[in-house]
């Protein structure tokens, strides 16, 4: 007899096609495939890789990850809305799952109205999303920012068991706040606040660890015609240090940085190109009770994209982060 196993992804998406009486009629199935030709080095817990020339996907020299998610509101009367959220992440080269596990983007309930929304769930983060309201590339996969001071430190661009609040938009002022009780060991608190008036935008993020230090950063974007000029600083601990020379992991280091980014982006009709650079002005890293200081980088970002429709565009990208060289050429189709 022959067995069949059902993937998660198989199974949403079986469900989203289910007749309308399975499901809300609110419900939208969207997301992004990307696939860019090039070559990126990336870190993980033990060293600095170099990945061969090709096809990449979900990488820093993509726009952003490939994805499928799916989403829902229902009105519950007198202004009250409830709603879900589920993405997964895939490799658009293979169509190989996530690794990290099904729907590990986002995975979310939420209820809102008037004065606000109530989210529980692993969702993206407050700082995050404060990062994202100044990033020239919207803290996409080639922000130059997150290469070089992660998301708000060691923030994360989401959070799993995450219980967060987001007021209403108060004259161009948004406040978020965000708790995520303990897991192994670790409770998180994450902020933001971010003001928007014409075509300036101002953002603050903050988180901490509960016995770690606090990261946090300020940033503002302002638009002109077709230009947009960004720049902010970031204070982002608890990383991990690499030995420069041979790319390993220095066991039971903890990992600081202080440094600023400044940019600068055109747009003319369908085509853009921007440049983004990020300076670190104080580099460390301790192991017990002793500090060393660490290399400083200037790394930078170039990007051109050109849009050939609303959902779709080329784009290249040039990284120099890290000592390391990236680059890549893709095409971005959002669905």
């Amino acid at each position: 007899m022959n067995k069949y196993q059902v993937t998660p992804l198989a199974l949403a998406t079986l469900l989203a096609c289910a007749p309308a009486a399975w499901a809300q009629s609110s419900v939208t199935i969207y997301g992004a495939v990307d696939v860019a030709a090039g070559k990126f080095y990336q870190a993980d817990a033990t060293q600095i890789k170099e990945f061969n020339t090709g096809l990449q996907s979900s990488s820093r020299v993509n726009l952003q990850d490939s994805f499928v998610g799916f989403r829902g509101v229902e009105d519950l009367g007198g202004g009250l809305r409830a709603g879900f959220q589920l993405e997964q992440k895939f490799d658009a080269s293979s169509g190989a799952n996530d690794p990290q596990g099904a729907f590990a983007r986002s995975s979310n309930v939420w209820l809102g109205g008037d004065w606000g929304r109530v989210t529980l769930g692993r969702a993206i983060t407050p700082s995050y999303n404060a990062m994202a309201s100044w990033d020239l590339m919207g803290m996409g996969n080639n922000s130059i920012a997150v290469r070089t001071f992660g998301a708000v430190g060691t923030g994360g661009q989401r959070q799993s068991n995450q219980i967060s609040y987001r007021t209403p938009q108060m004259g161009g002022f948004v406040m978020e706040a965000a708790y995520a009780p303990k897991e192994d060991d670790l409770s998180k608190v994450d902020l933001s606040a971010i003001y928007i008036a014409g075509p300036l935008t101002v953002g603050a993020a903050y988180n901490k660890f509960s016995g770690l230090d606090a990261n946090f950063a300020l940033g503002a974007k302002y638009g002109y015609q077709n230009l947009e000029f960004a720049g902010a600083y970031y204070h982002s601990r608890n990383g991990r240090h690499y030995n420069p020379t041979t790319l390993q992991y220095v066991s039971n280091s903890i990992a600081g940085s202080n440094g600023f980014s400044l940019g600068a982006k055109a747009t003319w009709n369908q085509f853009s190109a921007g440049i983004d650079i990020a300076r670190e002005t104080k580099s460390e890293y301790t192991i017990g009770n002793s500090q060393f200081d660490a290399k400083k980088y200037t790394n930078v970002l170039l990007n051109g994209t050109y849009a050939l429709s609303k959902r779709t565009k080329t784009y290249i990208n040039y990284m120099r982060a890290g000592g390391f060289n990236n680059y890549g050429i893709g095409l971005n189709h959002n669905f």
